[in-house]
């Protein structure tokens, strides 16, 4: 019992720091939407937020800032978070070979692949591959 409730209490803190703030005014909210909108059309083709701050006619830093006030994540980090899942996906439920994930991903060498997916991830994309995929 005790320890389900430390549990309760972990997760109701952690949705606090994840969920935006009540107070945030609809005008940041619609921007983070459509950042949000824009990662997931893009994520494939565009990895830096210079790219999504263009697109939404902002400055990167203004972009950052938004996020850093009221949604507790980076904009990078929501990219690069996108691109893990697709490459989670990938690697578990496709026939593509890591080669063919990378360049569906948009890198031009498999080893800035690999090494970004080991930065987020821990392992390389073959032992994920290899462990995760049966």
């Amino acid at each position: 019992l005790v320890l389900l409730k430390r549990l309760l209490i972990k997760s109701v803190r952690i949705a606090r720091r994840l969920l935006p703030e009540d107070d945030m005014p609809q005008s940041k909210l619609d921007t983070i939407r459509k950042f949000n909108l824009l990662v997931e059309e893009h994520f494939r083709e565009k990895h830096q937020v210079s790219e999504y701050a263009d697109l939404m006619f902002v400055t990167p830093k203004s972009l950052s800032n938004l996020f850093a006030r009221y949604f507790h994540k980076s904009p990078l980090k929501v990219i690069n978070e996108r691109i893990i899942l697709e490459s989670k996906r990938l690697l578990e439920f496709s026939d593509k070979n890591i080669n063919e994930i990378a360049y569906t991903l948009g890198f031009k060498e498999i080893s800035h692949f690999s090494k970004f997916f080991k930065t987020h991830v821990g392992i390389s994309p073959t032992d994920y591959q290899q462990t995760y995929v049966k």
